[in-house]
Order: C-alpha cells, then sequence, then structure tokens
C-alpha cells in the first residue's frame, strides 16, 4: 500500500513537458538522426565495396545495380591469388607500412618532446615552421626526391620508400604529439629525475606513457597513409617483386582487361588490415588517460 502511495506522489510531482523540455529533446532526436546520417554515408562506400568484391562479373557491371549480390562468388579472389602478386605486394606494404610507423612515431615523439621542453627561442617559430611544410603539394616533390633517392642509392628499395614516407610524416607527427608533451606538467619528470632517472628514463618511462592516446593516434594515422600511398610508390618502385598495394592495384584497374570482379576483390581485401587496426586500438584513443607515470 506505501508503495503505491510512493508511486503516486512521484507521478504527481512529476513536471509537465513544458517548450523548453521539448525542444531540448527535438534537438537530441535531431542530433542522433544527423550522427547515424553521417555514419550511414561514411560506411556505405566501404559496405559496397566489400559486397561487391563477392559478386560475379556480370552483377558487377548489370544495370540497375544491387547492393546485395544475388549470388557469392570468389571467382575475383581466386583469380587475384592465381593471376597476380598480390601476396607479394601484400607483404611489401605491410613491412614498408609497418616500419614506417614505428620510425616515425619514434621519431616524432622524441622531437616533439625536445620541442616543448626546450628554452631556445627559435624552438617555437621552428614548430610552426614544421607545420607550413603542408603548404607544398606532394606532387611538386616528386622530382627533387627522387633525384635525391637516387644518388642516396636507395632508389627502387623498400628503404629508400620508407625514408621518403617518414620524413613525408614527420611534420605532422611532431605537431600533433606537441600538443599532448605540452599539456603534460614539468613536475612529473622533475621528479623522476630527483629521485635518480635520466632525462632519457623520464621521457621513456614517465612522459610516453602519459601521452599514450596521443601515439596511438599519430600512429594509426601514420600506418593508414603509409598503407594507401600511391605517388611516391608508383613513382620509386618500378619492380614488381618490390611494388605494394596500391601501384598494383592502380596497374590492375589500368590494364583494362583484368575484369571488375579481380580489382574489387583487391581493394577489398586492402582494406582489411586497415580496418582491423583501428578497430583493434580506437578505444585506446580515450583511454590511458594519466595511466603510467603517476601510480600510487
Amino acid at each position: 500500500m506505501r508503495h503505491a502511495t510512493g508511486e503516486a506522489s512521484k507521478l504527481t510531482k512529476r513536471r509537465p513537458l513544458t517548450g523548453a523540455t521539448l525542444k531540448k529533446w527535438v534537438r537530441l532526436l535531431l542530433s542522433y538522426v544527423a550522427m547515424i546520417a553521417i555514419v550511414i554515408i561514411m560506411v556505405s562506400p566501404i559496405a559496397w565495396l566489400m559486397l561487391s568484391a563477392f559478386k560475379g562479373e556480370a552483377e558487377i557491371v548489370a544495370y540497375p545495380p544491387t547492393f546485395w549480390p544475388r549470388e557469392w562468388k570468389l571467382v575475383g579472389f581466386h583469380r587475384l591469388f592465381a593471376e597476380t602478386s598480390y601476396l607479394t605486394w601484400f607483404k611489401n606494404t605491410l613491412v614498408v607500412a609497418t616500419a614506417t610507423t614505428v620510425l616515425a612515431v619514434w621519431i616524432s615523439a622524441m622531437g616533439a618532446y625536445v620541442l616543448t621542453r626546450s628554452r631556445a627561442r627559435f624552438v617555437q617559430g621552428f614548430s610552426r615552421l614544421i607545420l607550413y611544410a603542408y603548404i607544398i603539394p606532394a606532387i611538386l616533390l616528386v622530382i627533387p626526391i627522387y633525384r635525391i633517392v637516387s644518388a642516396l642509392q636507395i632508389s627502387s628499395s623498400h628503404a629508400g620508400l620508407i625514408v621518403v614516407y617518414i620524413a613525408v610524416l614527420l611534420p605532422y607527427g611532431l605537431w600533433t604529439l606537441r600538443s599532448y608533451f605540452a599539456g603534460i606538467p614539468h613536475e612529473i619528470e622533475e621528479s623522476a629525475m630527483i629521485d635518480g632517472a635520466t632525462r632519457f628514463q623520464a621521457f621513456y618511462k614517465v612522459v610516453l606513457p602519459q601521452a599514450f592516446p596521443g601515439l596511438i593516434a599519430t600512429a594509426v594515422f601514420c600506418f593508414n597513409v603509409a598503407w594507401g600511398e600511391v605517388l611516391f610508390a608508383t613513382v620509386l618502385l618500378s619492380s614488381n617483386r618490390r611494388m605494394t598495394l596500391t601501384p598494383g592495384i592502380a596497374a590492375l584497374y589500368g590494364s583494362g582487361d583484368q575484369g571488375q570482379s579481380l580489382v574489387l576483390a583487391a581493394a577489398a581485401l586492402a582494406t582489411v588490415p586497415v580496418v582491423v587496426l583501428w578497430l583493434l586500438l580506437q578505444r585506446y584513443l580515450v583511454a590511458g588517460w594519466g595511466t603510467g607515470a603517476v601510480k600510487g
């Protein structure tokens, strides 16, 4: 009886729906609708690519097009592994992208740490100058970079491509990690050095764990760029044995007689590693703040 009386009193005390409350709920509903629409727009091309890779050649070119395959087929995948050097391209891309990501993030982390901890007057101007590097279009750098790489005798090699990718990605890595390191209090590493740690030990064991989300974000970006870059890979790598995925897929598409199913299968498989990497690491972008340096 008391429970029923309490529920009745809660109902009588509930505030009536006002115009302001109604506007709040409408704005919330519209925001959710907008976010769902944006997600659908962004995911639809990837879903179309993945599903089209399992279609037959006739269904791919049929009009009107079908989103869901009428009949699931693996003809494109069979031809891809039997008629092309796709596995070699995949292995080369994985090596280049992984090495580029590890080296670019490590060099960017050390450079960004110096930019935020150095007291030299020119450091602030130099950090802004780094960002201006992205003003120059990549197409204008192809010939100078090719001549430099050729002079160093590392052209048509994965080492030369990795060096170029690191040079291209360093401005982004330095600028991104600079903002993370700038937000970390100096007192944390100073306390570590008072306890006997060297400057490098304070950087490696104290500062880096604090900037872990920034390291993950930079690594995902670097891997994505190195995995899908086509301009420098096409210019610098001429051997089919050393070719990476994007020039290889472009060559398949440019030949004209390979068929759409083979090209779609190649593109679908090339998308998988980036998607898997994002699914594995995205939770670290919103977690890990304040871990690793100060506990207990």
